[in-house]
């Protein structure tokens, strides 16, 4: 799947290197369910960076050149998930799964913080009204910390609706304990446009490292909360 991404322009050569990395280490420490639900991601990702594309380009709002991904836009987003991953294979192989159920909540809610971040942007960008939101004044287009109503409307739907799929992927039911990760990834996207108003656009942080900590957060909190309510 990553050489067709390649071939297909979605990956970079070392974009598609970070895929495969990141998609055998969820796949390994993880599950095949953990996997696949990961893999709708991309799935979403790529339909979304595809829609009215030569708009995009003709504003220069397009990732990379024509809407492929790095391998520094893979970790952005995939190193969160891998990193759940590597600790659900510790809790296995040494805690004796007990933590199991935490974790895969955890998992899914930091996909869905990069499912909800990623329909954010490439779907934002489309609206013409855009405000800051820090000030909640009007802005450009594209700017890190910018948001939208059809980028916020986009997002949440989407986030709840990855939040279904994951968990009857991972979990194999539906149940209302769904709704965890669909708000952490709502939350999490918010907290993505904090966070590149207050600390990307001086520089502090790249966008990567954003998308890696919002993930990473989104995951924390989904775990938390599924350790308060089940």
């Amino acid at each position: 799947m990553s050489a067709v991404a390649f071939h297909k322009g979605f990956l970079t050569k070392d974009g598609a290197a970070a895929a495969f990395v990141s998609a055998c280490i969820i796949g390994l420490c993880g599950s095949f369910w953990w996997l696949l639900a990961y893999l709708v991601f991309p799935a979403i990702a790529f339909a979304a960076t595809l829609m009215d594309i030569s708009k995009k380009e003709e504003k220069g709002l397009q990732e990379g050149k024509k809407g492929e991904r790095s391998a520094l836009n893979i970790l952005g987003v995939g190193l969160a998930p891998a990193v759940i991953s590597l600790a659900n294979f510790a809790d296995s192989a040494f805690g004796g799964g007990d933590a199991s159920d935490l974790l895969a909540c955890a998992f899914i809610s930091a996909v869905a913080v990069s499912v909800a971040d990623t329909i954010s942007s490439e779907i934002g960008v489309l609206d013409g009204k855009v405000w800051m939101i820090t000030t909640m004044k009007r802005t450009e287009p594209g700017i890190n910390g910018g948001i939208s109503r059809l980028g916020l409307a986009s997002s949440t739907v989407m986030s709840f609706a990855y939040a279904l799929i994951g968990w009857i992927l991972i979990f194999g039911e539906i149940d209302a304990l769904f709704l965890i990760p669909a708000v952490c990834g709502i939350i999490g996207n918010l907290l993505d446009s904090i966070v590149g108003a207050v600390l990307e656009n001086k520089g502090i942080i790249s966008k990567y490292g954003n998308n890696f900590i919002t993930a990473l957060a989104g995951g924390i909190v989904g775990y938390l909360l599924y350790f308060l309510i089940s």
